[in-house]
């Protein structure tokens, strides 16, 4: 498989366990700025940015500032990163959602705080 196309299969999963969780779901068109992923749900809003590796994740610095400078401009808004594992042995924490063959982790910037927004 692609990276390209485990990246993107990696968005769908993310947008799929949101909808589960009755989270309104926007996809960004080709992942253009800083969010891949628009979640909104009773007036809150997750700006998602989808980071996918059977590896260590990469992300730069200016993805993440994007992301957090966009949840400025709009009010009720949580900029979050989501790093998404096939689901493989390693180290998950107590927010880690087990979806299909993939582990699942939101961490709010710019703390960094492992985070659970589905319930």
């Amino acid at each position: 498989m692609s990276y390209s196309r485990f990246g993107r299969e990696a968005e769908y999963a993310v947008g799929s366990c949101l909808t589960n969780y009755d989270w309104a779901v926007f996809f960004s068109k080709g992942s253009r700025g800083p969010a891949d992923i628009v979640a909104s749900r009773d007036n809150t809003f997750l700006l998602i940015q989808v980071k996918s590796s059977t590896k260590i994740p990469r992300i730069r610095g200016a993805e993440i500032q994007g992301l957090i400078q966009m949840s400025k401009k709009i009010s009720n808004s949580y900029p979050l990163l989501s790093l998404v594992h096939p689901h493989l042995e390693c180290n998950v924490n107590n927010n880690t959602i087990l979806f299909g063959n993939c582990l699942i982790n939101f961490f709010i910037l710019p703390q960094w705080e492992s985070v659970d927004f589905l319930k």
